[in-house]
């Protein structure tokens, strides 16, 4: 049977790690880490929060696919950094490539849009408005952080071989789909302005009948 990647539990032999399980190998097998960088480094790729990655990296390392140790820090709190054993890039390495679950989008102002017939046209224009303050934001953040991986790795995001190739094309990704995302709320606000215009010269027209 074909492993599916997305599922909660996808066995790789005799162990079943869900999604962030492989997630957080990829990232230790770029350098070793504590939990708090992990959650770092994927806040643009795969955002996690600090509640997830813990536990996460508890279980990799009781089924011996990480390992960690602790660090003394002379003006900070110790941590404890993880990183990958032999087993642990086996098993990555033997789940990349298997076939993906179709992805899952989850979006509060999509499901806010399902039912925005509900209101105003107006409220809806305000809400796109408020909506591409945003995607403004972090366009420009994930051109800076794209900006300053390339100048930082001019040679190695041309290497299919290295982990800043992929990271590379998943940022540029990222920002695409910010950007085709501008151009489909511009459409709807067009849209929505020449509803609103419409409805004036109807009610304009019913004043004079």
């Amino acid at each position: 049977m074909t492993q599916k990647a997305g599922q909660p539990e996808a066995e790789s032999g005799d162990l079943k790690l869900n999604t962030l399980c492989y997630q957080i190998l990829g990232v230790l097998l770029r350098r070793p880490r504590s939990g708090y960088d992990i959650v770092k480094q994927l806040e643009n790729i795969r955002p996690v929060k600090t509640s997830q990655v813990y536990p996460t990296l508890a279980r990799l390392e009781k089924i011996g696919l990480v390992r960690s140790e602790e660090v003394h820090q002379t003006s900070r709190p110790n941590k404890r950094i993880y990183s990958v054993l032999e087993k642990g890039e086996i098993v990555l390495m033997d789940w990349v490539g298997t076939e993906p679950e179709p992805p899952v989008w989850k979006d509060d102002f999509l499901t806010m849009i399902y039912s925005a017939w509900t209101k105003d046209p107006e409220d809806v224009l305000a809400m796109f408005e408020r909506r591409l303050t945003y995607l403004t934001s972090v366009m420009e953040m994930m051109r800076d952080l794209l900006a300053e991986h390339r100048n930082k790795y001019p040679e190695e995001i041309f290497d299919p071989r290295d982990w800043r190739f992929s990271r590379d094309i998943l940022l540029n990704r990222r920002l695409m789909s910010y950007e085709q995302e501008v151009v489909w709320s511009k459409g709807v606000m067009f849209r929505l302005t020449e509803a609103m215009k419409n409805d004036a010269s109807n009610k304009e027209e019913l004043k004079h009948e």
